[in-house]
This record gives C-alpha cells, sequence and structure tokens, in this order.
C-alpha cells in the first residue's frame, strides 16, 4: 500500500471519530436543554398556577378578585396540560372552582378544590423527579458513548503517534545513511527495507544504483590510480615549483620543488584554501600577486636566489578550471647577465684609456703639414672609425649602468624647450650634412617636467640621430610637444622608410639591429628605455604612423 493511501485512510478514520465524538455529544446537550426548557415550561408552569389559585383561596374579603384569579390560572392550566391524566383532573378542578364560585364559604367545597389542586401539584411534581431521573439516564448513556468514541479516538491517535512517524521516518533514516556511505565511497553497502510501497521502490532503485558505482569503481579505479601516480610523477619530475589553484581558490597539487622553496609540507598545502596559506606565508601569497612576473629573491638552501614566477590556465572543455603558478629559478641566469653586466663595464673602462692617446696621437697626425693627400684621407678614416669605437665604448658603459641598476639621477624640474634646444644643438652638425630641417612644434606655454636633463637630452639625442640618419637628403623632422593628463610627450617623427613590422616588436631590445641599420650597436633604444624608465617616463613607438617612424617620450609633467 502506498504510504499516501495508509496516511489517507488513518487520517479518514480518524477524522470519522471525532465527527461521531462531536455529533453525540452535541446531541446530547441539545437533548439535555431542550428537556430542561419542556419541564420549565410544562410541569414548573402548572404547579405555579396550581399554587397560585391556592393562595386565592385563602384571600377572606375580596372575592371578585379571588374568583378572577381562579378564572384566569384555571385558563392557564387547561392550555398547560402536559400529562397522563392531568385534563381530568383539570377538568374536576374547573367543576370545583364553579362550585366554590357559586358557594364561597361552603366548606365541601373549598376541600374539593383544595384536593384537586394538590393534585395537579403532586401529578407534576411526579413528573419532574420522573423526567429528571430519564435524563440522568440519558446522560450515562451519553456520557458511556462519548467515553467510547473519545477512547477510540485516543488509542487511535495514540497508535500514530507511536507507529506514523517510524513507519515513515526510519525508511528516510536508512535511506540517508546508505546514501552518506555511499558517499564516503563505500560502493558495497546496500539498503534494506522491509514492506513494499514507494521507500521498498526507491531501496532497489538505490541498490541497484549502488552496485552500478561499485562495478565502475572496480573497473576504474586501478586505471584511476595508475593515472593519477603518472600525474605526480610527471608534477614532481618539473625542475620548476608548480602550485595548482581550482576556480574555487582551493589548492590542487604542489610538487616537491614547490614545497621546498615554500617551506611547507603537502598537509599544509594541498586540499587548503589559497588565501588562507597566503595569508600565513609571504613567498605564497608573492606568487600569487601580479608583483610575480618580475624577478624576486628567496632564500633556498641558505643562499639568496632569483626567481620569476609565470601563470597559465587550467583550461576545460567550456570554461577555465583554475590555474598553475609556476615559479622558476633564475638564479645561473640572473648570475650570468650580473658577470656579462661586470664584464662589460670592465671593458669599456679599459678601453677608453687607449682611445684617449689614440685620439691624442690621430689629433697631431692631422695638426702636422707634412701628410700627404692620400695620408690624410687615411687619417680621415681612421678618425671615423676612432669616433665610431668612442660611440661604442660609450654606449656600453651606458649599458652596464643600467644593467647594473646604478643609474644615477640628478632629477629636477625642466623645461621642455631647453631639452629639445639642447638635443638639437648637439645634431646640428650631422643634420647640416644631409640639410635636414627641423620642424619645432609646441605650446605658448612653457612646460615643465620632472627629469634628469642630461639623461633626457642624451635619449633625445640618440632619436634625432636615429631620424637623421635614416632620413632622406633635405627631409624634414618634425619634433612635437604635447600634454596628455599628467604626461608630457615630446614626439619625433621622420620621413624615413620607417621600421618594417616584423623588426617592432624588438626594437627596444639590446643588441637589436635592423635590416635597415647602418653600422649601429643596437644598443641606443635600449640604454633610451632603461633612462626613461629610470626617469619614472617611458619612451614607445607608434605603429600606427605612416611613413617613417616615429618615436614619444613620456615625461612626467610638473603642476
Amino acid at each position: 500500500m502506498r504510504t499516501k493511501t495508509r496516511l489517507s485512510l488513518w487520517l479518514g478514520m480518524l477524522a470519522f471519530l471525532v465527527l461521531v465524538l462531536g455529533g453525540v455529544s452535541l446531541g446530547t446537550i441539545w437533548n439535555m436543554g431542550s428537556e430542561g426548557k419542556d419541564v420549565l415550561k410544562a410541569n414548573y408552569n402548572s404547579i405555579a398556577y396550581a399554587q397560585r389559585m391556592l393562595e386565592a383561596i385563602d384571600l377572606e374579603e375580596d372575592t371578585t378578585e379571588r374568583a378572577r384569579t381562579l378564572v384566569s390560572e384555571l385558563a392557564s392550566q387547561k392550555a398547560n396540560i402536559t400529562e397522563p391524566g392531568e385534563a381530568e383532573l383539570t377538568e374536576r378542578l374547573s367543576q370545583a372552582i364553579v362550585a366554590f364560585r357559586s358557594s364561597p364559604g361552603d366548606i365541601a367545597n373549598t376541600r374539593e378544590m383544595r384536593k384537586h389542586l394538590n393534585g395537579v401539584i403532586d401529578m407534576n411534581r411526579a413528573a419532574i423527579v420522573r423526567k429528571a431521573s430519564d435524563a440522568e439516564d440519558r446522560a450515562d448513556k451519553a456520557f458511556v458513548w462519548i467515553s467510547i468514541a473519545g477512547t477510540l479516538c485516543f488509542l487511535i491517535t495514540f497508535t500514530l503517534f507511536l507507529s506514523l512517524p517510524e513507519r515513515i521516518a526510519e525508511p528516510i533514516r536508512v535511506l540517508t545513511e546508505g546514501i552518506d556511505r555511499i558517499a564516503a565511497g563505500h560502493y558495497n553497502e546496500r539498503v534494506e527495507l522491509e514492506g513494499g510501497g514507494e521507500f521498498g521502490h526507491m531501496a532497489d532503485r538505490f541498490n541497484a544504483m549502488a552496485s552500478e558505482l561499485e562495478r565502475w569503481e572496480n573497473s576504474n579505479l586501478a586505471r584511476i590510480m595508475e593515472e593519477k601516480a603518472r600525474a605526480e610523477a610527471v608534477i614532481n619530475s618539473l625542475r620548476d615549483a608548480s602550485i595548482g589553484v581550482d576556480d574555487q581558490g582551493a589548492i590542487l597539487f604542489a610538487n616537491r620543488q614547490a614545497l621546498e622553496l615554500l617551506g611547507l609540507t603537502e598537509n599544509d598545502l594541498v586540499g587548503r584554501s589559497a588565501p588562507e596559506v597566503a595569508s600565513r606565508n609571504d613567498l605564497f601569497r608573492h606568487v600569487l600577486s601580479d608583483k610575480a612576473a618580475t624577478p624576486f629573491k628567496a632564500v633556498l638552501d641558505g643562499k639568496e636566489q632569483y626567481f620569476i614566477a609565470d601563470t597559465s590556465p587550467i583550461q576545460g572543455r567550456s570554461r577555465a578550471l583554475g590555474m598553475v603558478h609556476t615559479v622558476r629559478n633564475i638564479t645561473p641566469f640572473q648570475e650570468r647577465d650580473q658577470a656579462k653586466t661586470h664584464f662589460l663595464a670592465t671593458v669599456s673602462h679599459e678601453l677608453k684609456t687607449p682611445l684617449a692617446s689614440t685620439d691624442i696621437g690621430l689629433g697631431l697626425l692631422e695638426r702636422s703639414t707634412w701628410t700627404t693627400d692620400d695620408q690624410r684621407a687615411i687619417l680621415a678614416d681612421l678618425r671615423k672609425d676612432h669616433q665610431r669605437l668612442v660611440r661604442i665604448v660609450s654606449e656600453l658603459l651606458d649599458l652596464a649602468q643600467a644593467e647594473s641598476g646604478n643609474i644615477k639621477l640628478h632629477l629636477s624640474e625642466t623645461r621642455i624647450s631647453g631639452i629639445v634646444t639642447n638635443a638639437m644643438e648637439a645634431v646640428k652638425a650631422s643634420a647640416l650634412q644631409k640639410l635636414i630641417h627641423f620642424e619645432v612644434l609646441t605650446g605658448k606655454e612653457e612646460p615643465m617636467v620632472r627629469a634628469d636633463a642630461d639623461k633626457a637630452v642624451w635619449v633625445l639625442v640618440n632619436l634625432l640621430s636615429n631620424a637623421i640618419k635614416h632620413s632622406p637628403a633635405e627631409g624634414i623632422i618634425t619634433v612635437t610637444s604635447s600634454q596628455q593628463e599628467s604626461w608630457e610627450v615630446l614626439t619625433v617623427g621622420d620621413q624615413g622608410p620607417g621600421i618594417p613590422v616584423d623588426e617592432q616588436d624588438n626594437i627596444f631590445q639590446r643588441f637589436a639591429k635592423g635590416s635597415s641599420a647602418n653600422q649601429g650597436t643596437g644598443l641606443g633604444l635600449s640604454i633610451a628605455r632603461e633612462f626613461m624608465q629610470a626617469m619614472g617616463g617611458s619612451i614607445t613607438y607608434d605603429r600606427t604612423a605612416g611613413s617613417g617612424a616615429t618615436f614619444s617620450l613620456h615625461f612626467r609633467s610638473v603642476q
């Protein structure tokens, strides 16, 4: 039987018994109330009529009033006859009253009238006693029936109270425990429920599901464990520290390198919330931050080492399932880079002395009057090579200074016009050789920027020199000053061939020499970017410009 049907039958039976109990109770109360009203209306009124007539008989003086009372009360009595024999007795009373009225002083008539009045009183009193006894009997019977109905209602209600919750809750409890065991991975568990109905059907389907899960686990567990072990082996074999975090912020895995770097155990990391671990570990917090993309230092195995972090998404079929944070040890590269920087600084410094000596010797030979034309041509070529070597050594020194992070700046408030004037003065001779014309576009105001004047002039000279080198004869180089929010921007544009698209991504890299480069070192733009960044600004190349090359210098404006 279905649970719904069972509940309907039990509750329907209970409702029926409550209805019967209420009907019996209401019927008994109604009957008792009606009978009480009948007694009050019939028997009690008859007694009252008779008593008033007795009182009227006892009156001695006013015979008219006495007669009127007897006639009035007799009429009321005749209209209130309810008991057997009361009508005959009332008729004899009526005759006695007629005789009494005709002979008020006759004692025999008075006695006869009193006799009949007392008979009426006794008859109605006896009726009251009898009806009270009948009402008591009916009340007792009603009490019995009400007690029986109430007892049945109580028994059924108490039975439902004891059995119904158990019948409904017990199968639910058994099913819930079975679901908890299945959720814990105990797929060999089964649910046993007695009887049929919906719970029995649920138990059968639940057991079928558990059987399928058990079969699936037994068939795939070994393969899953093998794949898990293989994945862990691959992760641990990585040379870089790797940490996986899902899209909810929970840490999925961490290889041995990551645990050693963070100084944590697997239990401290795997399965825990990434923000929680980051709140207790400064290095892990740095790895999760945006600043990890730049090299940072950390102590590992008692030695200060350099690291850089990278982030890659764990891509699912339709969305990203999390992120993998990789921390790479770049200490060997950093050490080699520092060694290269020291080497460049040392070599550049050592080359300055012989270059100074050769400059003196070339100067003496150039001032000599006994050199032939061929010798002067050779000296001119030597002077060009010497100047090229001086420029290369100077750029190498600047590069070593930038790489070592020891760029010496003297920041101050400087006028843009002064930077432009000094830079143009420095390249004036080169521009005259190719008849290059400068077109300077500035606003009416004299903008002030915060910069190192010498470094700013050096950067602008580098851009102007490149523009002169690649501009056609009698070309125009445009220098424009403009303001963009809190920045003052110097833009240098030429009419040369421009930079090929495939080379534009590398123009600020060190030793990057394009196909159109002419005897350059490939260091100028790299050093220019280092200087601009050190001054809090930047240098950019305009890819959207039409012909020629256009570079922009961004200086922080002084309000």
